[in-house]
């Protein structure tokens, strides 16, 4: 069976050289888990204004620019979501965002020389290691 799932984004974002990243729950894993801010892509939305809205949420934040990674299919296997990764460039300054109802995060920053031991989601993984290749 394949899942009809819209596109996503996943979002690099620096702090003071660490990463920012999201810890929350999932009903697929039995302890929350340590992933880049993401989310789906809305109707009509671009990767770059679904990027805005999402760091704003999620982690409180907004970005001076952004710059656009790459994107690659997440389990094409049985899912239609295409990941797209963006660079959010700095400086960072707060943002007005509330996360959706079901979310509960828990905003952490993390060594970027350790985000790939740290990270729990494949997305995440994946996203962060595209990024690191263009980088």
């Amino acid at each position: 069976m394949l899942v009809q799932h819209p596109e996503s984004v996943a979002i690099v974002a620096l702090v003071d050289g660490e990463l920012l990243a999201v810890r929350q729950p999932r009903p697929g894993a039995p302890e929350p888990t340590l992933e880049l801010p993401s989310g789906k892509l809305e109707p009509g939305e671009t990767a770059l204004e679904a990027a805005r809205r999402e760091l704003a949420e999620e982690c409180g934040v907004a970005a001076s620019g952004w710059r656009e990674v790459g994107t690659f299919w997440a389990v094409p296997a049985y899912s239609t979501e295409l990941v797209h990764v963006v660079e959010a460039l700095g400086p960072l300054a707060d943002a007005v965002g509330t996360p959706d109802d079901d979310e509960e995060l828990e905003v952490e920053r993390i060594p970027v020389d350790r985000a790939l031991d740290l990270l729990s989601d494949a997305v995440s993984l994946a996203a962060l290691a595209l990024w690191r290749s263009r980088t």
